[in-house]
């Protein structure tokens, strides 16, 4: 059986959200990021540090639950760290990740630098801290497996002198439903991260906050720029770079791994009903639950569909509109990098995004990358990205970009 996808679905590293479901008029052909004749590679497995038999009930986010020291760049100290968190509704939630900070006393408080990384899964086994060694630069575990781990330039952060925090998000290694490309959700998860890494006295943290996302994290970042004001005022949130971020604007449903990572979890968080999914379908939306991104990519060769009938009901159609990014005044200012050839997380989505933003009073600037795509941006924006953080820190002013700028101006 031919497994038939959209041409956008060109997958690289950690997926974004099916950004693609942006573009429905895509031709289609076989998908060539999940090889149907790769030899599979195993998801991670959870261990009993993932177990959440603990009250929190009582505890604000932020607070500490359990640590477990792991492996970390020289110089520096790492920790899996389980700690508590809210969704987007305000219930308190159990979270996990890793906090990675410099040996060594400081002299004044580190900047803590929040990285919210790329699309794994909806399940507990697709958490990125789950790996043997979490705490390096960021990693694909195989060409057949686009699932990544690690963080970008972390060596280069943790020289410069900041604290890593790296949630998993709500419902990856820890218990509950994932709620995938739930914005507020996963600002929060991130924000309590950084709480998180100021309860533990070896980082020397302080209230200096920067923020580093791509692909759903990219999509996270936005979200945890708006959502910071509010929800942790006690950190100076210096900028965010939000590396090929996706928006929920116009989204349709596409035959791709990720609609039904999406589907699961927008029936947890806005009780959306599955009205329109098939059996198979809502056979996928189980299968989510249980395996990474690609094994539910494997699972869905075993179909031959229909998968869904019609459109989005209209609670999905709310729940998307809620987490469309920009609608809210981002005090910190943004750096958006985006590659022009990218076909996971295609340029329209920043295109249609920055005039809204800069409509509502943000300090938005994107840097186009022409030739590069959803992972090879990483190492042509390295000088800049580093180079935008410390600026942030110094104090000197962000930018602004015109609206009109389009793909491949730099």
């Amino acid at each position: 059986m031919t497994h038939r996808v959209p041409d956008s679905a060109h997958v690289f590293g950690a997926v974004a959200l099916a950004f693609w479901l942006c573009f429905p008029s895509v031709s289609s052909h076989a998908l060539t990021g999940f090889d149907p004749n790769a030899k599979p590679v195993p998801d991670f497995e959870l261990t009993p540090f993932y177990d959440a038999d603990l009250d929190f009930a009582t505890k604000a986010p932020g607070e500490i639950l359990k640590t477990e020291p792991i492996a970390a760049p020289a110089g520096a100290s790492a920790w899996r760290v389980m700690y508590v968190s809210r969704t987007w509704d305000d219930r308190l939630v159990p979270v996990t990740g890793i906090i990675v900070a410099p040996q060594g006393h400081s002299a004044r408080p580190r900047p803590i630098l929040c990285w919210l990384h790329g699309t794994t899964g909806g399940a507990r086994v697709a958490a990125p801290s789950l790996a043997p060694n979490p705490a390096q630069d960021l990693v694909q575990r195989s060409e057949s497996a686009p699932i990544d781990y690690g963080v970008p330039y972390l060596t280069d952060l943790l020289a410069k002198g900041y604290v890593v925090v790296a949630t998993d998000y709500y419902g990856l290694g820890g218990p509950g439903v994932h709620q995938y490309i739930v914005g507020s959700t996963a600002a929060r998860n991130g924000l309590d991260i950084a709480r998180a890494a100021r309860r533990l006295e070896d980082t020397h943290a302080g209230r200096e906050l920067l923020t580093f996302g791509w692909s759903q994290g990219g999509h996270a970042g936005l979200f945890l720029a708006e959502e910071q004001p509010a929800y942790a005022p006690e950190f100076n949130h210096k900028g965010v770079v939000a590396v090929a971020p996706g928006t929920t604007a116009g989204v349709h449903f596409m035959n791709i791994p990720h609609a039904y990572v999406l589907a699961r979890g927008y029936n947890s968080a806005y009780y959306v009903p599955l009205t329109g999914f098939t059996d198979e379908g809502r056979k996928l939306i189980d299968v989510a639950g249980n395996v990474s991104i690609t094994g539910v990519f494997r699972e869905s060769l075993k179909y031959q569909g229909p998968f869904f009938v019609g459109d989005w009901n209209p609670a999905m159609k709310a729940a998307l509109a809620l987490n469309i990014p920009g609608n809210r005044k981002s005090p910190a200012p943004i750096l958006v990098v985006h590659g022009t050839t990218d076909e996971v997380a295609p340029p329209a989505g920043t295109k249609e995004m920055l005039p809204r933003a800069l409509k509502n009073g943000d300090t938005i600037k994107v840097s186009w990358y022409p030739n590069e795509g959803h992972r090879s941006v990483f190492a042509a924006a390295r000088p800049e990205i580093l180079a935008w953080f410390d600026d942030r820190l110094r104090g000197r002013p962000a930018t602004s970009e015109e609206p009109q700028s389009q793909a491949g101006e730099r």
